[in-house]
């Protein structure tokens, strides 16, 4: 019995194995399933943005909430730094092949409902509409954030560079109001970021459904 059961978890580890070496050498040699362009776009928007979120904390006396933009800011752009782009590649592989697939259909539904509320947000001229507006949707966009980096976190189960910045800004979203802030910078590229997220997400797990 002992022997039958190990042989049945050699063959699990081994049809996993094959799977990620498989999902690898896709990332590797098909990039376009993964965008890479779009995924250097994001990352570049993304600092970007959690910088100048920091900065604007800084002017305005928030020095500790700053210091905790910064951070988030410096974990995103590991992700594509260096040896980041690789640990990202692996990373995402790695998880694909333990889960067998994207969550895409539950993220492109948390994300499309985010994009919408930013646009309505957006359409709003005055500064006194758009502050009633934050008033009233707030709480609302904050908690389809939380179900969106619960989906993230889901498939992203295993500790690696893209969990840490997900996990870096669910905490800043949920206690440091990182999106009031990202809504006075710029809702414009904050819908922009989402959009982008979005279509390459999805388009990943589109190319790689062919496996």
């Amino acid at each position: 019995m002992e022997s039958f059961v190990g042989t049945t978890d050699m063959k699990i580890a081994s049809q996993r194995s094959i799977r990620l070496l498989a999902v690898l050498l896709l990332l590797l040699h098909h990039s376009d399933g993964l965008r890479l362009g779009q995924w250097g776009t994001l990352l570049s928007l993304s600092e970007s943005l959690i910088s100048r979120v920091a900065n604007i904390r800084d002017a305005r006396g928030d020095h500790a909430g700053a210091d905790r933009a910064r951070k988030v800011a410096d974990k995103i752009h590991h992700i594509g730094g260096g040896w980041g782009l690789w640990s990202t590649g692996w990373d995402f592989a790695w998880n694909y092949a333990l889960h067998g697939g994207i969550p895409s259909t539950e993220i492109y539904r948390s994300a499309s409902q985010i994009v919408a509320a930013l646009t309505e947000f957006r359409r709003l001229e005055s500064r006194e509409e758009r502050a009633r507006w934050v008033l009233r949707n707030y709480s609302r966009l904050v908690n389809l954030s939380e179900t969106l980096f619960r989906t993230l976190l889901r498939y992203f189960s295993r500790s690696g560079p893209v969990r840490e910045a997900v996990l870096a800004l669910q905490k800043e979203i949920v206690e440091g109001e990182l999106l009031r802030d990202c809504l006075e910078l710029s809702a414009a590229d904050l819908e922009g970021l989402l959009r982008i997220a979005a279509d390459m997400l999805f388009s990943s797990a589109s190319h790689q459904s062919e496996l």
